[in-house]
Formats: C-alpha cells, structure tokens, sequence
C-alpha cells in the first residue's frame, strides 16, 4: 500500500507547534504577565516543551498508514489558540512585547532597597518590603510593592500617620467606594490568573481639579491622614502633587 502524507496527522501537527511557540512567545516576551502570575513560568515552559515534542512527533508519523482520520478534537487547540492570538492583538503584544523597561518612573531606584521595612502584618510576619525612611518619615512604594505596603499600612495606620507617602496607580474617580472629591490611584491585583483580577489602591483628596482621566497613570505624593466622616473615620492621602508617569514595567501586582 502505497503511504501518504495524512492530512489529519499534519493538521494536529502545526496546530501543537504553533502553541508552543506561541506560548515560548508569550514566556520570552513577559506578555504571560497579562494572563497569569510570574509563578506559572516555569509550568508554561513546560507546556511549550510539550506542545512542541508532540507535534514533532506528529510530523515524524506524517505517512503513517491511517484509515480513520479524526480532526474534531482540533477543536480543543484551534479555539484556544484563536482566542490567545485575538487577545494579543486587543492589547498590542504583537506590536510592543513586554521587554523589560527602565525605570521610567523612579520608583525601582535600587537605593529604595537600602531602606527595609519589616512587615507585622500576620500573613507576612518578617517580610521585608522597602523604600521606608522612618526619620525622614517617608515612604516610596515601589510598583511592586504596592499590595503589601496596603496590607501593612492598613492593618494599623497609627505608626505611619503623618507619613509622606509616595506611591503610583491608574486614576479611578467614579467609584461607590470613594467619598466625594476623592479619586484612587488603583494597581490591578492578581492572585492567579487575568480572572481574578480586583482593584487596589489608597484613597486620595486632591484640593484642586483633577485633569487627568480615568486610567491614566499617575504617582501621587501626599501625607496619610485619618479624616473624619460623620459616622466613622477614613485613611486618606491628602494629596500634594499629582503628576503623570509611563505605565509600570509589570502590569499588575502580586500577593507575595
């Protein structure tokens, strides 16, 4: 019997090299930043080796004699990839890959790390985060950093009251959380993965207009405050300046 190429074999084949170069793509770029935490790394690399190894495989068996020619579960790599390859394009992977960046916005300086803050908050009891100068009473968050010195800072606020606090976020001010005439300079937490994404950040008071848009990037400088409402009191950034900064070099922060 004379063999030929088997068109279902060679389909299955480019379908699994495609992904895992695309998922090679995705690791080699930090573009899997958009969808998952830094910690799956390692399990996406393994997913490209595999995906690759199979369809090698494949390919190696292209005239293997087959009567049945199966391609319905090319469905299973053919959606997926399709929806990785239109969300790529929505957030302009394809154009800018996520190379690392310089820090535009000062807030990684490596001085920073010279000024160790030891957490007590439970969960993170002894970790250290950074950019704490206790006798020039300052704090520099650095991108981050910005879920854990939350954490700390609103655990207890009484030792950072008085504070200048400089930390940088997306402008947010329409919002059922913030009190009149406040905005929020919000970082997106991930815990796992792109679906279980929720919004963080300080609440601040500006005493002049605010010009920038929501989802802009901006750092904001102020001093942590409790002001008083009428039936309870609210930790604020009464702020000093507010200015505009180039997006992070990660796109979102992280829970350790």
């Amino acid at each position: 019997m004379k063999k030929c190429v088997n068109p279902a074999r060679l389909a299955q084949g480019a379908m699994l090299m495609l992904t895992g170069l695309a998922l090679l793509w995705l690791a080699a770029t930090r573009g899997y930043q958009y969808y998952v935490t830094p910690r799956t790394l390692p399990y996406l690399y393994f997913a490209a080796v595999m995906f690759l190894a199979t369809g090698t495989f494949n390919f190696i068996h292209l005239r293997e004699v087959s009567h049945i020619r199966r391609y319905a579960h090319l469905t299973a790599l053919l959606l997926p990839f399709l929806l990785l390859a239109a969300s790529t394009n929505l957030l302009g992977l394809w154009e800018a890959p996520q190379l690392h960046q310089a820090d535009a916005n000062g807030l990684n300086d490596p001085a920073y790390l010279d000024e160790p803050y030891t957490m007590q908050t439970l969960a993170y009891a002894g970790t250290e985060i950074h950019g704490y100068d206790g006798e020039n009473r300052t704090i520099t968050i650095m991108e981050a950093e910005t879920y854990q010195w939350l954490v700390e800072i609103y655990r207890d606020p009484t030792p950072f009251l008085g504070y200048t606090i400089r930390t940088m976020g997306q402008m947010v001010t329409e919002s059922e959380y913030l009190s009149q005439d406040c905005f929020s300079p919000i970082r997106k937490l991930m815990t796992c993965c792109v679906a279980d994404m929720f919004s963080i950040g300080f609440t601040c008071q500006y005493d002049q207009p605010v010009t920038f848009a929501d989802g802009d990037w901006v750092i904001v400088t102020g001093t942590l405050e409790m002001a008083d409402m009428e039936e309870y009191q609210e930790l604020r950034i009464a702020v000093q300046t507010l200015e505009s900064c180039a997006p992070p070099d990660e796109p979102y922060v992280y829970s350790y």
